[in-house]
């Protein structure tokens, strides 16, 4: 029982991670859908419109409510936004290169073959992403 406990402890923010990732990915695309059906925007710069809300939405999230970081200078900030947003820029460039991989490369080019490359791809960058924000984008001080 206490290792149970230990585990949960250790990955608490795993729940919190998931439920504002969840509501990340509602911003994203319900952004993505107004700007579409309601201008004439083309649909490439809607993504990136929308795709940059979402990922300013998830670091604000994941700062406050899922890592419970502060930052205590205007320098810890900057590095904490930064490193975010490249970590969310790389997993996405490679998330599109696991889509291009399962659909275009091994031809996986059917409505059905491109949902499971997408899911396969999404799995993939949200688990990229945890990791990333913990030890490169949120991580803990160490105590001095």
């Amino acid at each position: 029982m206490k290792s149970l406990i230990e585990l949960y402890q250790k990955h608490r923010d795993l729940i919190p991670y998931a439920f504002w990732g969840v509501a990340t990915t509602v911003v994203n695309m319900v952004i993505f859908t107004i700007l579409t059906q309601f201008t004439n925007i083309n649909y490439s710069i809607t993504y990136g419109i929308a795709w940059f809300i979402s990922v300013l939405f998830a670091f604000y999230t994941n700062k406050y409510y899922v890592f419970h970081t502060k930052h205590y200078s205007a320098k810890e900030f900057w590095y904490q936004i930064t490193t975010f947003f490249t970590g969310r820029l790389v997993t996405g460039i490679l998330g599109l290169g696991i889509l291009i991989f399962g659909v275009s490369i091994l031809g996986f080019n059917n409505k059905l073959g491109k949902n499971i490359w997408n899911i396969i791809q999404n799995i993939v960058v949200v688990i990229l992403n945890y990791f990333w924000a913990i030890f490169i984008s949120f991580k803990e001080k160490e105590a001095k």
